[in-house]
C-alpha cells in the first residue's frame, strides 16, 4: 500500500515507494516560462541558372598545386593557477598563423618548393580543484575550472608540385638617352660638345602582379600524453594527487593543400 507523506522541504510530495516526485508550486512561486512562436513556411520557386552552352570558357579558379601530410612533434609545459586534482576534459583546435612558399628550387630539385608554416594549438582545459577536505574520511570537495592556452608550433618542409605555379617575371627596365650638340663650354672658340643630352631621360618599366599561392588546412589529428609534474598527496587521501604543472608531449598530423588562382579553359557542354 503506497502512502503519501510530506518531505521536510516545501512544495514537494513523495510517494510511499519513493519513485515519483510531484511539484506543488503556488501562484506566487517564481517559475520558468516558455514563449513559442510558430514560423510559417515561405514559398519559393526554382530558378534555372544561365549557362553558356557554346564554345570554351576561360575561368579563374583556385587550382591545387600540392597536397601534403606532415607530422609535427611538440612538447609544452603548462602551469595552471590552482592545484589540480584531475583533468576532466581538454578541447583542442589547430590554427595556422603563417604560411609562406618559396616556389623556386635552389638545389637542383625541380618541381618542388619550400613551405614555411607557423601556428598554434588552442587548448581549453577543464579541471577539478580542491577547496575543502573532510579530515580522515577522505572526502574532497572543489570547483570545476577551465584554462585556455595556446601551444605554438612551426616547421619547414619541402613539397612536390602536382601542377606548377604560374608566375610572370618582371622584364628588365629600359632607358633611352637623347643626342645633343648644343652643349658648349666657357671657351667661345672651342667646338661644341657632342653626346648625351643630360637634360632629358626616358625610362620604360613593366610590372606583373602574380597570384600568390596560399595554404588551406584540410585535416588535423592530435595525439598527446599529459605528464603531471611533482604531484603531491596527503596521508588521508593517498589516491588523490594534486599538481599545478603538466608536461604535454603532442604529435600533430596536418593535411595541407597548396593552391593558386589560375586561368583555366573549361569546355562548355
Amino acid at each position: 500500500m503506497n502512502e503519501n507523506y510530506k518531505s521536510n522541504q516545501e512544495n514537494e510530495i513523495y510517494t510511499g515507494n519513493g519513485s515519483e516526485v510531484a511539484s506543488c508550486c503556488t501562484e506566487s512561486d517564481s517559475c520558468a516560462t516558455v514563449d513559442t512562436l510558430i514560423e510559417s513556411i515561405t514559398e519559393q520557386k526554382d530558378v534555372s541558372p544561365i549557362v553558356i552552352k557554346d564554345g570554351d570558357v576561360v575561368v579563374k579558379i583556385p587550382v591545387v598545386l600540392a597536397e601534403t601530410n606532415i607530422t609535427i612533434p611538440v612538447e609544452a609545459t603548462i602551469t595552471l593557477d590552482q592545484k589540480v586534482m584531475e583533468i576532466k576534459r581538454i578541447k583542442k583546435n589547430v590554427f595556422l598563423t603563417q604560411s609562406r612558399i618559396i616556389p623556386f628550387s635552389q638545389d637542383n630539385q625541380p618541381g618542388t618548393a619550400i613551405l614555411f608554416i607557423a601556428g598554434f594549438i588552442r587548448k581549453n582545459i577543464e579541471y577539478a580543484t580542491e577547496t575543502c577536505e573532510t579530515g580522515r574520511s577522505g572526502n574532497v570537495c572543489g570547483d570545476i575550472r577551465h584554462c585556455t592556452v595556446q601551444v605554438p608550433f612551426n616547421f619547414t618542409t619541402r613539397i612536390t608540385f602536382l601542377r606548377p605555379p604560374v608566375f610572370t617575371a618582371n622584364p628588365a627596365p629600359s632607358e633611352l638617352e637623347f643626342f645633343t650638340d648644343k652643349l658648349s663650354g666657357c671657351d667661345d672658340c672651342a667646338d661644341p660638345i657632342i653626346g648625351r643630352n643630360p637634360c632629358d631621360q626616358s625610362f620604360f618599366f613593366t610590372e606583373f602582379f602574380n597570384e600568390k599561392p596560399f595554404v588551406e588546412l584540410v585535416k588535423a589529428d592530435i595525439a598527446e600524453v599529459d605528464i603531471h609534474i611533482n604531484p603531491r598527496s596527503s596521508c588521508h587521501t593517498p589516491t588523490e594527487q594534486k599538481f599545478t604543472e603538466l608536461t604535454e608531449k603532442i604529435v600533430v598530423n596536418l593535411t595541407l593543400k597548396v593552391l593558386q588562382k589560375q586561368q583555366v579553359k573549361v569546355r562548355a557542354l
